[in-house]
């Protein structure tokens, strides 16, 4: 079934020169049951001059924006060509969205003076809905929020700035007011960086649509590397620590204290271990699992549970206990460990002073999770498919191994490598002083 309908956008910011801005019509086209086709054509209406039931303005003598042409009018005319131009392309298959687009602005420029061209935000808007996919596949809903905070800040830098954004105007000036905008809101580097990744995204598809041949955006100083991030983990005997911990006569801490332990055995951001209900957790052959769709990333993940884990759902009938925001949960898990006595300094390399329960939050339980199964040997590609990393370069930024883990690592393999090596050696070869250390072990 194929269905047009107009609705308004979110208003724009208002401005000193425009305190109450019109929104923005826009048409979507659904058809061949999953797609979609949203397309703007510049004209707008107050939302209190617009029918949200007939999706048209009230009045039938509204015009267009430069008062050549009745708005509903267009709107009707604007229907009956989508419908014309699907029924023309369906003969040869599901028609494109592009294709559809193409008789869309067509249609609007054939008595236009100003050729109707798909600016920057009508692109950006586009990878907002879910409509511009990487390799055939649709952006998750993370993702989709991304691209939305980021246009959130380019138009905050418009209006502060007085700088239209444009195609041909995301330039080396632009890059550095931008970053230097962005780091006076106190935005933390790394949120500035996925701003500008997300950017040279966009601008990428406009240079392959042909909207524009500015490829400033590709040159190396608009960049903006990402730093890494110092985090902590628990080791497994900490976390053992810490569930051993009474927290009877505060029922609260307790099932704080549970789902935190549950967070570091299963490995899950905290929006899946959050989402996790009865019915993800499934039994094979004697042994739990927690089966769920990632939100992050959309992939399916089987997650063995060790006995601690079951403890804790048979404890709370089956299931984690009942998620809280993360905000009141970092509250929470500081005031745990605190409590538990994992009170260390110098774990974290860029503030050694602050104690261990100072720098655990709830993304400490998924760190912790791949760390302590990275250490124990656990295969990195094994590990990937339960945390659902795609690349092994992702799935290390969250492995934690501070310098004093790597360097018990190595001496305990050089005392294990020495043993062999004394072991197997002829003794008539050795130098007297391995020779007595030898006979010593």
């Amino acid at each position: 079934m194929s269905e047009v309908n107009f609705y308004l956008k979110k208003a724009e910011p208002a401005t000193p020169e425009n305190p109450n801005p019109k929104r923005l019509i826009y048409l979507q086209f659904k058809y061949g049951g999953r797609h979609k086709l949203v397309f703007t054509f510049k004209q707008k209406i107050h939302k209190k001059n617009w029918n949200e039931k007939k999706q048209r303005a009230k009045s039938v003598k509204q015009t267009t924006e430069d008062g050549k042409y009745l708005l509903n009018d267009l709107l009707n005319n604007l229907e009956r060509e989508c419908l014309r131009a699907y029924n023309t392309e369906i003969k040869n298959g599901v028609p494109r969205k592009e294709t559809l687009r193409k008789y869309l602005i067509d249609f609007m420029n054939q008595n236009s003076d100003k050729p109707l061209q798909e600016e920057f935000y009508d692109l950006l808007n586009r990878f907002i809905n879910g409509e511009v996919r990487r390799k055939g596949k649709i952006k998750v809903r993370g993702t989709l929020n991304n691209y939305n905070a980021l246009k959130i800040h380019l138009q905050e830098f418009e209006m502060k700035r007085r700088y239209k954004i444009t195609f041909d105007e995301i330039t080396l000036d632009f890059f550095d007011k931008y970053v230097g905008f962005l780091e006076k809101k106190s935005l933390a580097a790394n949120s500035i960086a996925k701003d500008i990744r997300l950017l040279k995204a966009v601008m990428n598809k406009a240079v392959s649509y042909g909207l524009t041949k500015n490829v400033d955006f590709r040159h190396e100083d608009f960049n903006m590397p990402e730093e890494e991030t110092d985090a902590v983990y628990l080791t497994d005997s900490e976390i053992i620590k810490l569930y051993n911990h009474d927290f009877s006569d505060n029922k609260k801490l307790e099932r704080e204290r549970d789902r935190f332990i549950y967070g570091c055995f299963v490995g899950l951001r905290f929006s899946d271990h959050t989402n996790v209900t009865a019915e993800n957790v499934i039994s094979i052959d004697g042994d739990t699992f927690i089966k769920i769709i990632t939100q992050k990333t959309g992939d399916l993940v089987v997650i063995p549970c060790n006995p601690i884990v079951t403890e804790i759902f048979d404890k709370y009938g089956g299931r984690p206990p009942k998620p809280i925001s993360n905000q009141k949960f970092n509250s929470y898990v500081k005031e745990l460990c605190k409590a538990a006595g994992l009170i260390e300094k110098g774990r974290l390399s860029t503030d050694p002073k602050k104690p261990l329960y100072e720098c655990v939050s709830s993304h400490t339980c998924r760190r912790s999770f791949a760390t302590n199964l990275y250490l124990d040997g656990f295969p990195t590609i094994d590990l990937m498919k339960v945390t659902a990393h795609k690349t092994e370069k992702a799935f290390l930024k969250y492995i934690r191994v501070s310098k004093l883990d790597t360097a018990k690592r190595l001496s305990q393999h050089m005392k294990r490598h020495w043993e062999d090596k004394l072991r197997k050696a002829e003794s008539t070869d050795l130098p007297q002083e391995l020779l007595e250390l030898s006979n010593q072990n």
